[in-house]
């Protein structure tokens, strides 16, 4: 065979062999990028976790951060009480119990307590249970005279706001309230109050006589007002002796004028 034929023929074999070389390439170049493709997908959705196992050397290749399989309602409010707390404050019973109990000994005449003073969590002055977790009261009979202890915390924290008694003696005829016997009835039923209360008027159906000033720990008052209990009928006339206490921590300290609204 002739030198330049077999030439030809040699280059011919040898561009078939590139040839074979370059599409065998080719194939495993593309099997390769779909088998690379196919393990970042099941990477990502976490199905192949390379990022887990081989965290040093894979931990940068992509994957989804799957944070509960929870619903997305469900992570969102999730989310929310972990950021803004949903659960309302607790207050402290004991200690509310500790402090109502100790005001109600100090202010009320020992003959008008009974043996155990039973304190609730958002008992009313009126012996309604309302949902005011802040409020604490007591209410009982003695010697038919009914008597509530009320007391307040400060909205979301455990420091007193305000303290309140009211006194509903037996047997009332209407009457006008004057200075002699909210005197008479204050020293009758508390320990310690003002030795006068000569501040005295009238609003529509109230009749009224009242002291409230200040002491070295808050403001304080006593006093006696008359009025019709209309849930009787006829109306009931109804005479409340009363006193109160608003400690200088108290939000309503420098606001407060009065133990009654009047």
């Amino acid at each position: 065979m002739p030198s330049g034929q077999h030439n030809l023929q040699s280059s011919i074999q040898e561009q078939h062999l590139l040839r074979k070389k370059i599409g065998l390439f080719t194939i495993l170049f593309i099997v390769g990028t779909v088998i690379f493709l196919l393990i970042l997908v099941l990477n990502y959705f976490s199905i192949l976790k390379l990022y887990e196992t081989f965290p040093n050397h894979l931990g940068w290749i992509p994957h989804r951060l799957i944070i509960s399989n929870l619903p997305v309602s469900q992570e969102i409010n999730s989310a929310q009480t972990a950021n803004y707390p949903t659960d309302t404050f607790q207050y402290d019973t004991e200690k509310a119990k500790t402090i109502i109990s100790q005001y109600a000994k100090e202010t009320i005449k020992p003959e008008f307590l009974p043996e155990i003073l039973e304190i609730r969590q958002g008992l009313s002055i009126d012996n309604r249970l309302e949902d005011f977790k802040d409020q604490f009261g007591s209410y009982f009979t003695q010697q038919e005279t009914i008597i509530s202890v009320n007391f307040h915390y400060k909205e979301n924290t455990n420091i007193p706001n305000d303290y309140i008694i009211f006194i509903q003696p037996p047997n009332v005829g209407k009457t006008i309230v004057t200075s002699d016997i909210a005197n008479s009835l204050t020293l009758f039923y508390f320990t310690n109050p003002y030795a006068s209360i000569s501040n005295c008027g009238t609003k529509g159906i109230l009749s009224y006589c009242e002291t409230f000033k200040g002491e070295i720990d808050g403001n304080k008052g006593y006093g006696v007002v008359f009025t019709d209990d209309k849930s009787f009928s006829p109306p009931k006339p109804t005479l409340i002796v009363f006193t109160c206490f608003v400690p200088k921590e108290s939000e309503d300290y420098a606001s407060r004028k009065s133990c009654i609204s009047i």
